[in-house]
Protein backbone atom coordinates (compact mmCIF):
# COMPACT_ATOMS: atom_id res chain seq x y z
CA UNK A 1 0.00 0.00 0.00
CA UNK A 2 1.73 3.36 -1.02
CA UNK A 3 -0.23 5.62 1.77
CA UNK A 4 -2.98 5.75 3.84
CA UNK A 5 -4.97 7.09 1.06
CA UNK A 6 -4.32 4.47 -1.48
CA UNK A 7 -5.95 0.11 -1.36
CA UNK A 8 -3.28 -0.29 -4.25
CA UNK A 9 0.35 -0.26 -5.07
CA UNK A 10 1.74 0.35 -8.33
CA UNK A 11 2.39 -3.27 -8.66
CA UNK A 12 -1.22 -3.85 -7.59
CA UNK A 13 -2.39 -2.22 -10.86
CA UNK A 14 -0.14 -3.01 -12.97
CA UNK A 15 -1.49 -6.49 -12.78
CA UNK A 16 -5.24 -4.98 -14.10
CA UNK A 17 -3.43 -3.37 -17.08
CA UNK A 18 -5.09 -4.18 -20.62
CA UNK A 19 -3.64 -4.01 -24.09
CA UNK A 20 -5.54 -3.30 -26.91
CA UNK A 21 -2.91 -3.04 -29.61
CA UNK A 22 -5.60 -0.79 -32.05
CA UNK A 23 -5.47 1.46 -28.71
CA UNK A 24 -3.00 1.15 -26.06
CA UNK A 25 -2.79 -0.07 -22.49
CA UNK A 26 -5.57 0.58 -19.84
CA UNK A 27 -7.15 -0.25 -16.45
CA UNK A 28 -10.19 -0.36 -14.80
CA UNK A 29 -9.88 -0.95 -10.84
CA UNK A 30 -12.64 -0.34 -8.25
CA UNK A 31 -12.40 0.82 -4.59
CA UNK A 32 -9.06 2.76 -5.01
CA UNK A 33 -9.41 5.51 -2.41
CA UNK A 34 -9.70 4.25 1.34
CA UNK A 35 -13.25 4.40 2.33
CA UNK A 36 -13.70 7.00 4.61
CA UNK A 37 -11.22 9.04 2.73
CA UNK A 38 -13.18 8.66 -0.34
CA UNK A 39 -16.56 9.07 1.86
CA UNK A 40 -15.48 12.67 3.42
CA UNK A 41 -13.86 14.02 0.02
CA UNK A 42 -17.37 13.32 -1.41
CA UNK A 43 -19.43 14.62 1.38
CA UNK A 44 -16.99 18.07 1.75
CA UNK A 45 -17.64 18.68 -2.34
CA UNK A 46 -21.01 18.01 -2.07
CA UNK A 47 -21.66 20.51 0.19
CA UNK A 48 -19.04 23.29 -1.17
CA UNK A 49 -20.11 22.65 -4.82
CA UNK A 50 -23.70 23.47 -4.05
CA UNK A 51 -23.05 26.45 -1.28
CA UNK A 52 -20.48 28.36 -2.90
CA UNK A 53 -19.90 27.68 -7.17
CA UNK A 54 -16.76 30.23 -6.58
CA UNK A 55 -14.75 26.85 -5.78
CA UNK A 56 -15.57 26.41 -9.72
CA UNK A 57 -12.33 28.01 -12.02
CA UNK A 58 -13.56 27.81 -15.30
CA UNK A 59 -16.81 26.06 -17.21
CA UNK A 60 -16.09 24.14 -20.50
CA UNK A 61 -19.20 23.69 -22.54
CA UNK A 62 -20.16 20.19 -25.27
CA UNK A 63 -18.68 19.18 -27.51
CA UNK A 64 -21.31 16.35 -28.07
CA UNK A 65 -25.23 17.02 -27.07
CA UNK A 66 -28.49 15.59 -27.37
CA UNK A 67 -30.37 17.82 -29.67
CA UNK A 68 -33.97 18.98 -28.33
CA UNK A 69 -32.66 19.10 -24.98
CA UNK A 70 -30.62 22.21 -22.80
CA UNK A 71 -26.94 22.05 -23.57
CA UNK A 72 -24.80 20.68 -20.34
CA UNK A 73 -21.48 22.40 -19.58
CA UNK A 74 -18.89 21.03 -17.00
CA UNK A 75 -17.74 23.16 -14.05
CA UNK A 76 -14.32 22.85 -13.66
CA UNK A 77 -11.27 23.21 -11.16
CA UNK A 78 -7.59 23.14 -12.47
CA UNK A 79 -7.16 21.34 -15.78
CA UNK A 80 -4.95 21.87 -18.81
CA UNK A 81 -2.03 21.54 -16.79
CA UNK A 82 -2.87 24.08 -13.99
CA UNK A 83 -0.81 23.73 -10.76
CA UNK A 84 -1.93 23.86 -7.17
CA UNK A 85 -3.16 27.06 -6.69
CA UNK A 86 -6.38 26.48 -8.62
CA UNK A 87 -7.72 24.05 -5.72
CA UNK A 88 -6.79 26.90 -2.98
CA UNK A 89 -10.33 27.63 -2.18
CA UNK A 90 -11.63 24.45 -2.09
CA UNK A 91 -8.89 23.40 0.03
CA UNK A 92 -9.82 26.39 2.31
CA UNK A 93 -12.83 25.10 2.71
CA UNK A 94 -11.95 21.86 3.22
CA UNK A 95 -9.00 20.02 5.35
CA UNK A 96 -9.64 16.53 4.17
CA UNK A 97 -9.59 18.00 0.45
CA UNK A 98 -6.13 20.11 1.63
CA UNK A 99 -4.80 17.28 2.86
CA UNK A 100 -5.52 14.92 -0.23
CA UNK A 101 -4.74 17.67 -2.72
CA UNK A 102 -1.14 18.54 -0.82
CA UNK A 103 -0.33 15.02 -1.59
CA UNK A 104 -1.57 14.10 -4.62
CA UNK A 105 0.88 17.09 -6.23
CA UNK A 106 3.45 15.12 -3.85
CA UNK A 107 7.04 14.01 -5.58
CA UNK A 108 5.71 10.80 -4.26
CA UNK A 109 2.84 11.00 -6.45
CA UNK A 110 4.44 11.79 -9.64
CA UNK A 111 6.59 8.70 -9.53
CA UNK A 112 3.60 6.61 -8.86
CA UNK A 113 1.05 8.05 -11.20
CA UNK A 114 4.79 7.95 -13.46
CA UNK A 115 5.36 3.95 -12.72
CA UNK A 116 2.03 2.40 -13.42
CA UNK A 117 2.15 2.13 -17.02
CA UNK A 118 6.17 1.98 -17.47
CA UNK A 119 6.48 -1.51 -18.57
CA UNK A 120 4.26 -1.53 -21.17
CA UNK A 121 4.83 -0.79 -24.87
CA UNK A 122 2.76 1.79 -25.41
CA UNK A 123 4.43 3.70 -22.46
CA UNK A 124 7.67 2.90 -23.76
CA UNK A 125 6.96 3.96 -27.44
CA UNK A 126 5.37 7.22 -26.68
CA UNK A 127 6.80 8.67 -23.46
CA UNK A 128 10.61 9.55 -23.56
CA UNK A 129 13.06 10.46 -21.22
CA UNK A 130 12.61 14.32 -22.21
CA UNK A 131 9.29 13.55 -21.06
CA UNK A 132 9.68 12.93 -17.58
CA UNK A 133 12.03 15.22 -17.49
CA UNK A 134 9.87 18.04 -18.49
CA UNK A 135 6.61 16.63 -16.76
CA UNK A 136 4.68 17.44 -13.79
CA UNK A 137 0.88 16.53 -12.46
CA UNK A 138 -1.90 18.34 -12.57
CA UNK A 139 -5.47 17.73 -11.30
CA UNK A 140 -8.36 18.28 -12.47
CA UNK A 141 -11.83 18.37 -10.48
CA UNK A 142 -14.92 17.82 -13.00
CA UNK A 143 -18.76 18.42 -12.44
CA UNK A 144 -20.68 17.68 -15.67
CA UNK A 145 -24.17 18.47 -15.89
CA UNK A 146 -27.07 17.20 -17.95
CA UNK A 147 -26.28 16.73 -21.69
CA UNK A 148 -22.73 17.43 -21.31
CA UNK A 149 -20.66 14.85 -23.92
CA UNK A 150 -17.69 15.08 -25.85
CA UNK A 151 -16.87 13.95 -29.53
CA UNK A 152 -14.33 11.32 -30.31
CA UNK A 153 -10.93 12.31 -29.17
CA UNK A 154 -7.13 10.81 -27.91
CA UNK A 155 -6.24 14.41 -25.46
CA UNK A 156 -4.17 16.81 -26.18
CA UNK A 157 -0.47 15.78 -27.36
CA UNK A 158 0.80 17.43 -23.90
CA UNK A 159 -0.85 14.79 -22.09
CA UNK A 160 1.33 11.58 -21.42
CA UNK A 161 -0.66 10.06 -19.12
CA UNK A 162 -4.15 10.29 -17.47
CA UNK A 163 -6.41 8.64 -14.78
CA UNK A 164 -9.99 9.46 -13.69
CA UNK A 165 -11.83 8.57 -10.44
CA UNK A 166 -15.31 8.42 -10.03
CA UNK A 167 -16.49 10.10 -7.06
CA UNK A 168 -19.95 9.03 -6.15
CA UNK A 169 -23.49 9.48 -7.45
CA UNK A 170 -25.11 12.54 -4.90
CA UNK A 171 -28.83 13.41 -6.30
CA UNK A 172 -28.56 10.48 -9.33
CA UNK A 173 -31.94 8.62 -10.16
CA UNK A 174 -32.29 5.28 -11.38
CA UNK A 175 -31.99 6.70 -15.17
CA UNK A 176 -28.83 8.29 -14.59
CA UNK A 177 -25.64 7.72 -16.56
CA UNK A 178 -22.17 9.18 -17.15
CA UNK A 179 -19.52 7.12 -18.01
CA UNK A 180 -16.80 7.25 -20.50
CA UNK A 181 -16.85 5.18 -24.14
CA UNK A 182 -13.38 3.92 -25.71
CA UNK A 183 -12.89 3.97 -29.20
CA UNK A 184 -10.39 2.01 -31.65
CA UNK A 185 -9.63 2.40 -35.43
CA UNK A 186 -10.01 -1.01 -37.63
CA UNK A 187 -8.58 -1.97 -40.83
CA UNK A 188 -11.85 -1.62 -42.11
CA UNK A 189 -15.06 0.72 -43.17
CA UNK A 190 -17.73 0.25 -39.94
CA UNK A 191 -21.21 0.71 -40.05
CA UNK A 192 -23.00 3.66 -38.24
CA UNK A 193 -25.73 5.56 -38.30
CA UNK A 194 -24.45 8.68 -40.75
CA UNK A 195 -28.13 10.72 -40.40
CA UNK A 196 -26.41 13.82 -38.92
CA UNK A 197 -28.98 14.01 -35.92
CA UNK A 198 -27.32 10.70 -34.75
CA UNK A 199 -24.64 10.45 -31.85
CA UNK A 200 -22.56 8.27 -34.00
CA UNK A 201 -22.37 11.10 -36.45
CA UNK A 202 -21.99 13.32 -33.55
CA UNK A 203 -18.82 11.78 -31.68
CA UNK A 204 -17.23 11.51 -35.28
CA UNK A 205 -17.66 15.98 -35.48
CA UNK A 206 -13.86 16.36 -35.17
CA UNK A 207 -13.05 14.53 -38.55
CA UNK A 208 -13.78 17.74 -39.85
CA UNK A 209 -10.75 19.41 -38.55
CA UNK A 210 -7.40 19.87 -40.50
CA UNK A 211 -5.67 22.56 -37.54
CA UNK A 212 -5.06 19.70 -35.15
CA UNK A 213 -3.25 16.89 -36.05
CA UNK A 214 -3.33 13.96 -34.08
CA UNK A 215 -5.55 15.00 -31.53
CA UNK A 216 -9.05 14.71 -33.94
CA UNK A 217 -9.77 12.13 -36.32
CA UNK A 218 -9.43 11.80 -39.67
CA UNK A 219 -12.33 11.89 -42.15
CA UNK A 220 -10.71 8.10 -43.38
CA UNK A 221 -10.45 7.36 -39.29
CA UNK A 222 -14.15 8.34 -38.62
CA UNK A 223 -15.30 5.84 -41.43
CA UNK A 224 -13.40 2.88 -39.59
CA UNK A 225 -13.72 3.82 -35.90
CA UNK A 226 -15.59 1.62 -33.67
CA UNK A 227 -16.18 1.42 -29.81
CA UNK A 228 -14.70 -1.36 -28.43
CA UNK A 229 -15.69 -0.65 -24.28
CA UNK A 230 -17.98 1.23 -22.33
CA UNK A 231 -16.65 1.94 -18.50
CA UNK A 232 -19.80 2.60 -16.40
CA UNK A 233 -19.76 5.38 -14.10
CA UNK A 234 -19.12 3.61 -10.42
CA UNK A 235 -18.19 6.03 -7.51
CA UNK A 236 -14.05 5.34 -6.00
CA UNK A 237 -13.52 3.46 -9.63
CA UNK A 238 -10.07 4.60 -11.14
CA UNK A 239 -9.83 4.82 -14.81
CA UNK A 240 -6.50 4.93 -16.48
CA UNK A 241 -4.37 5.16 -19.86
CA UNK A 242 -1.38 6.72 -21.21
CA UNK A 243 -2.26 9.26 -24.08
CA UNK A 244 -0.94 8.31 -27.68
CA UNK A 245 -2.34 8.74 -31.22
CA UNK A 246 -4.59 5.56 -31.24
CA UNK A 247 -6.33 6.69 -27.47
CA UNK A 248 -9.48 7.67 -29.25
CA UNK A 249 -12.67 8.55 -26.29
CA UNK A 250 -15.48 10.20 -26.27
CA UNK A 251 -18.02 11.32 -23.41
CA UNK A 252 -22.12 10.02 -23.89
CA UNK A 253 -24.06 12.94 -23.06
CA UNK A 254 -24.70 12.41 -19.44
CA UNK A 255 -28.52 11.81 -18.53
CA UNK A 256 -28.91 13.45 -14.99
CA UNK A 257 -31.28 15.46 -13.25
CA UNK A 258 -31.73 19.18 -13.58
CA UNK A 259 -28.64 20.43 -11.55
CA UNK A 260 -27.32 17.35 -10.56
CA UNK A 261 -23.70 16.63 -11.61
CA UNK A 262 -21.26 13.80 -12.75
CA UNK A 263 -18.22 14.53 -10.84
CA UNK A 264 -14.72 13.05 -11.36
CA UNK A 265 -11.12 14.13 -10.19
CA UNK A 266 -8.67 13.75 -12.65
CA UNK A 267 -4.73 13.17 -12.46
CA UNK A 268 -2.98 13.91 -15.52
CA UNK A 269 0.93 13.90 -16.24
CA UNK A 270 1.43 17.04 -18.89
CA UNK A 271 4.57 17.91 -20.75
CA UNK A 272 4.32 21.46 -21.86
CA UNK A 273 7.40 22.30 -22.25
CA UNK A 274 8.85 19.88 -25.03
CA UNK A 275 5.78 18.55 -26.26
CA UNK A 276 4.46 21.98 -28.44
CA UNK A 277 1.56 22.10 -30.62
Amino acid sequence: MVSKFFNYSVDDIKKSIITNDNWGSYFVIDNFLEKDLFTKLCRDFNFQKVKDNSIFTGVEPPRAWRDGEKKGSNLIIGGAGGDIKFFKKLCDLSYHWKEFIDFMYSKKMYKYFCSIFSDTSVYKNNISNQDIEDSSLSCKLSSQLNNYGDIIHPDARQKVVSYLLYLDTYGWDENSVGGTDFWEVLDKQVEYDRSESSMDYKFRGGRYSSKHPNVRLTEDEAERVQKFKSIDFKPNRLVGFVRNNKSYHSIPPRILPEGITRDCFQVNIWNLRSRQK
